[in-house]
């Protein structure tokens, strides 16, 4: 195995163990199998270890949206909702999600979003010119879009920053499809999957 790889493993398996905060740069390299200075050589501290896995976990999942969008023969807006059902059910590790929620930690948070908003901006984005080929959608501002709409789901409704009731994120994402039809005049009720699924 890559050894850049076994140490993102390694401090994968500290984080399900609850250990991950605590764990020192010689205590990741020793459960790794690994010196110290072989660690050294592929990160230069724990930081970037941390960073790298935020960066390997969050990247899957775009690698994962990007490929079943590719796989399929679908217009844009029922590409819209293939996308954001993958979104939701992708898997992040619950506690490296729990530490990233962490207060002393938002600054690789703050990271980990950026990555999301910029990566599957690019995706959404194609989804967009790809409507407007169709004759489905009308925008001038199809890039900037993309980041508004992923900005609602990386932020707004993030739940390890606000305690919104599940009415109260309905709301929100009736108000989304709503800005969304009139915005890129779509028919009314193009983008109810956005709030169907949790009115349920």
């Amino acid at each position: 195995m890559d050894k850049r790889e076994l140490i993102l493993d390694t401090m994968q398996e500290l984080f399900k163990e609850g250990k991950a905060g605590t764990a020192s740069v010689s205590d990741i390299a020793r459960r790794a199998g690994i010196a110290k200075g072989g660690l050294y050589y592929y990160f230069k501290s724990k930081e970037e270890v941390m960073d790298a896995l935020v960066e390997r976990e969050y990247g899957s999942i775009i690698k994962t949206c990007n490929q079943v969008l590719d796989c399929s023969g679908l217009n844009a807006i029922e590409k819209f909702a293939v996308l954001l059902h993958t979104y939701k059910s992708s898997y992040v590790d619950p506690s490296l999600d729990e530490y990233l929620h962490m207060p002393q930690n938002a600054a690789i948070h703050q990271k980990s979003l950026s990555q999301i908003l910029l990566s599957l901006s690019k995706v959404i984005t194609g989804i967009i010119e790809q409507g407007v080929q169709e004759g489905l959608m009308v925008c001038r501002y199809p890039e900037e879009y993309s980041q508004i709409i992923l900005s609602v789901f990386t932020f707004l409704l993030d739940q390890g920053i606000f305690c919104w009731t599940n009415d109260q994120i309905i709301l929100k994402l009736k108000a989304l499809a709503d800005i969304l039809e009139k915005g890129l005049s779509v028919k009314n009720g193009s983008f109810s999957f956005l709030y169907d699924s949790r009115s349920n």
